[in-house]
């Protein structure tokens, strides 16, 4: 499933959360890479991808905040795992690091031709494809905000598109004063 190749190993969770560098960082499939990266610019060139930002760097929990900071909108996301499913502990889930995933937004009028094209291109039972694709949530206002739950609910998280936006933006020049 698409959260097999997630891992903490190296990555800005731990080095941020519990101030350490330790682990092995993810193995990347380079073929699955080429090929989930050329349907992301197909998807682009065809006009159906409105953004798309890779979990490499942070994992999905971070690729999602950016892009809502970036774009000054907010989301309303449902991982829709629960906690017999997830096989992982949330901090894997929201900050694992991994290759190959990306989160796309793409407008609502062209769902369905982005949804016929993920399947013609990789199927959708992720035991023979190797690649596992889900439709995350939705763009929503930037008053709305932004909003990570589960399936049970055992998680969510709340925060505004001005608070996020302060803390990325800042973040460096308050780690230099202190």
């Amino acid at each position: 499933d698409s959260t097999s190749r997630l891992s903490l190993g190296g990555s800005e969770y731990l080095a941020t959360i519990h101030g350490t560098v330790a682990g092995k960082p993810p193995v990347v499939d380079f073929e699955l890479e080429r090929r989930v990266q050329g349907v992301v610019r197909d998807g682009i060139r065809r006009g159906w991808v409105r953004s798309a930002h890779d979990c490499a760097e942070g994992g999905i929990a971070v690729a999602l905040a950016e892009s809502c900071i970036a774009g000054q909108l907010g989301a309303e996301i449902n991982l829709g795992l629960t906690s017999e499913s997830l096989g992982h502990r949330w901090d894997e889930v929201l900050w694992g690091e991994s290759a190959s995933r990306i989160v796309v937004s793409v407008a609502q009028e062209q769902e369905a031709n982005w949804e016929a094209y993920l399947q013609a291109q990789f199927g959708q039972d992720a035991q023979e494809n190797a690649f596992y694709w889900q439709r995350l949530g939705l763009v929503k206002s930037k008053n709305t905000g932004f909003r990570i739950s589960t399936g049970d609910n055992q998680l969510t998280i709340n925060a505004t598109i001005a608070d996020m936006s302060d803390r990325f933006s800042t973040a460096i020049p308050r780690r230099l004063t202190v």
